[in-house]
Parts: C-alpha cells; sequence; structure tokens
C-alpha cells in the first residue's frame, strides 16, 4: 500500500484562555493519499479551520497542537519555521475563505503568483510568467496577461477566487486544502469553482481536501 500524502494521528488542537482551555479538536486520526479527495464537514466553530491551520504550524499564539502530523512520512509538528516554509506554500497549499483578504492588495496578480514560484522553486522571471499564464488558463480566467497586470480590488469575488486557486496551485502542490471556497459567491459561481477544483485534480494529480459546513 502507497505511503500517505498526509498522516494525521492522535492529532489535538487547544487553546489557552483567561478561563480554561478550549479543546478545538480532540484526538483526530486520518490519512490522505495520492491523488484522493476528502471532505471535512462540520458546523461553524466546530474546528475545521483550526484542524489544517494546527497542522501546518499556522495557529494564533495562544494555540498549540500536539500529536502527529506526517506529510510523505516526514513529521510537521515541531519542525522549524524555516523547514516548515520549504513544505507550506508548496507541497500543501491552502486556499482561504476570503481572497481579498488573502491577496496581498498593493501587489498586481501576476507578481504575486510569480513570488510563490521564486520564493519555492528559484525559476527565472520568464519561466515563472510562463507557468503562471498556463495556471491561469487552467482556472478559466479570460485574458490572463492582462490579469496579471490587475490589483485584486480591480476583480470581481468569482475571479479573485480563481487567483486563489492559481496561486495555490503554480507551484504543482501534492495537497491543496480550500477553506470553504465558496464563500459568499453566488450558486452560479459556486458550481464553477467546484468544476475548476475537479478538473485540477484530474489535471495535476492533486489531493484535495474541501473543508466545508
Amino acid at each position: 500500500m502507497a505511503e500517505p500524502i498526509l498522516q494525521i494521528r492522535d492529532f489535538n488542537v487547544l487553546f489557552d484562555t483567561h478561563d480554561s482551555n478550549v479543546h478545538a479538536v480532540k484526538n483526530l486520526n486520518f490519512d490522505i493519499g495520492e491523488g484522493e479527495c476528502v471532505g471535512i464537514v462540520g458546523e461553524s466553530g466546530s474546528g475545521k479551520s483550526q484542524l489544517f491551520l494546527g497542522a501546518l504550524g499556522l495557529l494564533t499564539s495562544n494555540g498549540r497542537a500536539t500529536g502527529s502530523v506526517k506529510y510523505r512520512g516526514k513529521e510537521l509538528l515541531g519542525l522549524s519555521e524555516r523547514a516548515l516554509n520549504k513544505v507550506r506554500g508548496s507541497k500543501i497549499t491552502m486556499i482561504f475563505q476570503d481572497p481579498l483578504t488573502a491577496l496581498t492588495p498593493h501587489m498586481t496578480i501576476g507578481a504575486q503568483m510569480m513570488e510563490a514560484l521564486r520564493t519555492h522553486q528559484h525559476v527565472p522571471h520568464a519561466e515563472a510568467q510562463k507557468r503562471c499564464l498556463e495556471i491561469l488558463d487552467l482556472v478559466r480566467i479570460p485574458e490572463a496577461h492582462d490579469r496579471m497586470g490587475q490589483y485584486p480590488h480591480e476583480l470581481s469575488g468569482g475571479m479573485r477566487q480563481r487567483v486563489m486557486i492559481a496561486m495555490a496551485t503554480v507551484c504543482g502542490p501534492d495537497l491543496l486544502i480550500a477553506d470553504e471556497p465558496t464563500t459568499a459567491l453566488d450558486v452560479t459561481v459556486q458550481a464553477q469553482i467546484l468544476e475548476i477544483m475537479r478538473d485540477l485534480k484530474k489535471e495535476l494529480k492533486t489531493a484535495i481536501v474541501l473543508i466545508s459546513h
């Protein structure tokens, strides 16, 4: 049997508060395999997002994670920020609920995408630009070359979400975590976003975690 991309064992996320400890995730165990699509479902506040923020070392200062989180057999919990950054944004990526706050407002779409590529894969400028255009086409963004010169506020909500998906997949990750990716979008655009993610899974062989209430 093939080794899972992500293996989570006896995983807990706790937050220290003035009154007591809040147990957001308790004794969780699961695996995510190559090219698999996994749904994480629960009501608002049930700990869905904190599960993956904890697994990737992105909790707030009063949060802590215990247990084991292995990416292709390598333990992630306890790794230094530098070591984690070699995995986050490259091998495991995350799409957040609100693309307008997740995108950097003073940088163009192209600059943000190329920064991710050049940081993680050190590719030359021309190659990075070519790769970005290919991914923008893949997520069905029309006139991709022109869009690369635009800023987040110049795009519609659905277009910003497509840009977020493009940024999350531009480095060719093994695992894409989508946290409520269709929140605040109308029904037609929601369907388009889910179709795009299905196509990406098929085209890039990326495993996907879909978080939803």
